[in-house]
């Protein structure tokens, strides 16, 4: 995720150039009595400091900058989190998945396959054992949870069959393959998202079940989370949906993580029963056409790399929440801002989304109509 916090910029001292050196040539000219021309050496070396004293004030700003959570980062951002009750940046978490381990022949006595024993589908990246299994007398093959060894996303999307290759052999080995999508690694928590957890946390503090209390704790369980939905169909239950960075729909994984971490007894108040749930897919097509002015010397190469890039953010937009209405004036608004003369869009059309179900791309067909007159 991008830094997303847009916020109007804080100044605590004035960094401009030119109002600098204006304030350092008035002061000698007062000081010394003397007009400083352009070609003055002293005028020279003053040009010098100004440049200098205006980088060190822009310094000055961004490190009172980092004071303020809103523009805070990295380390800085860290450090402000003592601020709010049990917030701190989420770390990068590794893919998991289940691993199969096949032996040559059924043996009269158990077969160890030790934790640490590591498969790999790419000879590059890891996934270790978490603990000693026993493939039991009589028995070819045994499974057991296995997780990456490399945090984070890298790991995840490996479908059943590709990890496959044993990197430590043990006596009687034959064969491995994962028997699920691995899955459940998330990068570190950026500093947007982080912000915005800080922000929440508040709700936090109530012990009655509110809302905001259910996505703040939601979102914290894993850096993957970009949207949570907090409802109640019916009093004492309470539905909570949940949607991952890119749009995407989480797995049972995720699901059950988040849901136990709400159903903790310090966090769901007595009387909810509470069911954690990927969002309904409502999905949509994208399907226009888009001219350009035959003399707004504007190339169709150029064209379809800028109406692609506008449709790029356009998805990104409408994927990244639940709840958010399927809006193609948006999508044509984004278009024309590339600087095509015109677009004719067949798809999508208005769609009411509610707050268990999330917009998802279907077919995208993009078609150059050619140049245009005005």
């Amino acid at each position: 995720m991008s830094d997303e916090r847009n916020f109007p910029d804080v100044t605590f001292v004035d960094a401009d150039t030119s109002a600098v050196l204006s304030e350092m040539i008035a002061g000698y000219e007062q000081e010394t009595g003397r007009t400083l021309y352009p070609a003055d050496p002293v005028r020279l070396l003053i040009n010098y400091m100004a440049a200098v004293i205006s980088q060190e004030r822009a310094k000055i700003n961004d490190s009172a900058r980092q004071n303020l959570p809103r523009f805070a980062r990295g380390d800085y951002l860290d450090s402000l989190c003592e601020i709010f009750r049990d917030v701190e940046r989420l770390e990068a978490v590794p893919a998991q998945t289940e691993l199969k381990f096949t032996i040559s022949e059924s043996r009269s006595e158990g077969v160890i396959v030790p934790a640490g024993t590591r498969a790999t589908p790419d000879g590059t990246l890891m996934f270790a054992t978490v603990e000693d299994i026993v493939i039991p007398a009589g028995s070819l093959s045994g499974t057991v949870r296995a997780g990456c060894e490399t945090p984070g996303t890298v790991g995840n999307g490996f479908v059943a069959g590709q990890i496959k290759s044993c990197v430590d052999l043990f006596p009687y080995f034959s064969e491995v393959e994962n028997t699920d999508e691995s899955g459940g690694g998330s990068d570190r928590e950026t500093d947007s998202a982080l912000y915005q957890r800080m922000r929440e946390s508040t709700e936090g503090y109530s012990t009655a079940g509110p809302s905001g209390a259910y996505i703040y704790h939601a979102k914290s369980a894993s850096s993957l989370i970009a949207d949570v939905t907090a409802t109640s169909p019916s009093a004492g239950n309470v539905d909570i949906r949940v949607l991952l960075e890119g749009g995407e729909v989480p797995g049972d994984e995720l699901l059950n993580v988040v849901s136990t971490v709400l159903n903790d007894e310090k966090i769901r108040p007595l009387t909810d029963h509470v069911t954690v749930s990927a969002p309904t897919v409502k999905p949509f097509n994208i399907a226009l056409t888009y001219y350009v002015g035959s003399d707004s010397g504007m190339s169709l190469t150029a064209a379809a790399e800028a109406v692609s890039g506008a449709v790029d953010k356009y998805v990104e937009w409408q994927t990244a929440k639940i709840g958010r209405d399927i809006n193609p004036s948006y999508l044509i608004q984004l278009v024309m801002q590339t600087g095509v003369k015109r677009v004719a869009l067949k798809s999508p059309e208005y769609a009411a989304v509610s707050s268990t179900e999330a917009a998802q791309l279907g077919t995208r067909t993009l078609t150059a109509g050619g140049y245009e007159d005005e």
